[in-house]
């Protein structure tokens, strides 16, 4: 349902279709925040909600879809920190966060995201250190981290 023009809220049922494996609602006219429910949804593969106008934090009970392979939020307007419970998502390959309102530290946990190929936070308002987690990536293949308020070496 990507790039269809929609518009309004995630509906909260969505959480109810415990076997979807790809959500796509990318590049839409989606407001309001990320309902908690999609937390249900275990059999999810792929999580598409970037290019939208959604706003609120990222739900720490997104790192409850232990299948998940790619999770794209970019583009948003999201905000808080990144919840460190995203470190428990093990099938993690794709990991799209940036251009939203992010704030505070990368997580250290997202160093147990070992099958991670790309992580993109650019864009956001991160601050604090790299975490020396992030280094023992060892299938990553795109670290992109620009425009944050990063520091250290």
């Amino acid at each position: 349902m990507g790039n269809n023009q929609l518009s309004g809220h995630i509906p909260p049922e969505l959480g109810d279709l415990s076997e979807l494996r790809v959500l796509a609602l990318y590049d839409n006219k989606l407001t309001g925040h990320i309902p908690p429910q999609l937390g249900n949804l275990g059999a999810l593969h792929n999580l598409y909600l970037n290019d939208n106008k959604l706003d609120g934090a990222i739900l720490k009970e997104l790192g409850d879809l232990r299948e998940l392979d790619t999770l794209s939020l970019g583009s948003n307007q999201l905000t808080g920190h990144i919840p460190p419970q995203l470190g428990q998502l093990g099938a993690l390959q794709y990991l799209y966060l940036s251009g939203n309102k992010l704030d505070g530290p990368i997580p250290p946990e997202l160093g147990k995201l070992t099958a991670l190929v790309q992580l993109q936070l650019w864009n956001n308002q991160l601050s604090g250190p790299i975490p020396p987690e992030l280094g023992k990536f060892e299938a990553l293949k795109v670290l992109s981290l620009p425009t944050n308020q990063l520091s250290g070496e």
